[in-house]
């Protein structure tokens, strides 16, 4: 990098630092709160820092949101474990549990959206497409870039929505025991604090995922048309069943009515109605469908460090903020989640599709160009690699 780029990403970067500043040093503060702090480790990543500063304590969230005030982290986070003492080493604090963790994350669903927003760009020309991985002009290294779609968003959504029925449907986990944020870029949280499942060690939260996942599921097992059952001998079907059996058979009869195959099943439930191998290819789909799509490592961790609740996502600026139950299906986090002030800012992007946030539609920017954005706009793309303070 020669000196002038580098004094260019030097000067970014303070101004990034000063932004994220200014929220933490807002009045009334951030709300973030934390359950049992005084049990939890807190960490951070500090700006311009490749070391995680963890194995802090504190004793209350005003003394927490002094520490974040001062320091001013790029990521901040908190124990999902309660220890005993969670400033001592790792091998010291004494565990005490564990909250019940999920993340979902979009960049693990393998959603059709994903080849469409697949971008490379070069530092000094932007958007690139070369096999090599260098810019085809000057030779400079490529950088991928990690972009998110509103289709992203909702394909996550659609596993968190699942997530939550299985929570309380089959696991019994009352409402008030679950915490739901965005994370600030890909995806979602969801927090269970139940008492009962606070000691449960890796292995038992690993047959947690397992029963979502429906890994190594067999439908047989549930009185479902399978390999070597007879379709006779099992119990007529209801769309009122509990669990995954009640679950399959209402996916098993949603897809039956888009294909307007057996429109009578609907309000005659039979497994006699079709061929035993067109049974199976139903409900092979409902378990693809049905199946929760989340991260297995975050869930087994009984020592995972989760992003604090509206803390700022130093990989866009965004908080990662809270969404109560109830708004669930109509959260917008491109919209609510774009919490940083400050005056109109003038950027130079070096690519950007068309792209909205905190009520706001800009670009698409398709090669370098000088452009003042909203505080928000320019941190957001700033963070990806997309852009720097433009010259004065």
């Amino acid at each position: 990098m020669t000196s002038v780029a580098a004094r260019v990403q030097d000067k970014t970067l303070r101004f990034v630092r000063a932004v994220f500043s200014r929220y933490y040093r807002s009045e009334p503060p951030p709300p973030i709160e934390v359950r049992e702090p005084q049990q939890r480790e807190f960490a951070y990543w500090e700006f311009g820092k490749q070391v995680m500063v963890r194995h802090l304590s504190f004793q209350s969230v005003g003394e927490l949101l002094r520490r974040l005030a001062e320091v001013v982290p790029l990521h901040a986070y908190r124990s999902s474990a309660y220890f005993r003492y969670p400033a001592a080493p790792m091998e010291e604090k004494g565990w005490e549990g564990a909250d019940l963790v999920f993340d979902i994350d979009a960049d693990h669903l393998d959603l059709p959206c994903a080849d469409e927003h697949s971008y490379r760009v070069c530092p000094v020309h932007g958007l690139r497409n070369s096999d090599d991985g260098k810019c085809d002009e000057c030779g400079s290294g490529l950088s991928d870039v990690e972009w998110v779609c509103d289709r992203c968003i909702e394909g996550a959504r659609a596993e968190l929505i699942k997530l939550l029925n299985v929570l309380t449907d089959d696991f019994g986990v009352s409402e008030s025991e679950i915490e739901v944020g965005f994370s600030g870029n890909r995806g979602f949280h969801v927090v269970v604090y139940t008492e009962r499942l606070r000691k449960l060690d890796q292995m038992a939260r690993r047959e947690i995922v397992t029963y979502l996942t429906c890994e190594g599921i067999d439908p047989s097992l549930l009185g479902l048309p399978w390999k070597g059952r007879r379709v006779r001998s099992l119990r007529r079907p209801s769309l009122d069943e509990p669990g995954w059996r009640g679950r399959i058979v209402r996916s098993v009869a949603s897809q039956l009515e888009r294909s307007g195959e057996v429109q009578s099943w609907l309000e005659d439930p039979d497994w006699g109605a079709l061929r035993p191998s067109r049974w199976r290819e139903l409900i092979s789909r409902a378990i693809s469908e049905e199946r929760v799509n989340v991260d297995p490592v975050v869930t087994q961790d009984v020592h995972r460090l989760v992003r604090l609740p509206w803390s700022l996502n130093g990989k866009t600026g965004l908080a990662a903020a809270r969404i109560p139950l109830d708004r669930v299906e109509d959260f917008d986090p491109f919209e609510e989640a774009a919490v940083l002030k400050g005056p109109p800012v003038r950027v130079r992007v070096l690519f950007a599709p068309r792209f909205r946030i905190g009520g706001g539609e800009y670009g698409p920017f398709e090669g370098p160009a000088e452009v003042k954005l909203p505080v928000h706009a320019a941190v957001y793309l700033i963070l990806k690699g997309l852009a720097t303070l433009a010259s004065q």
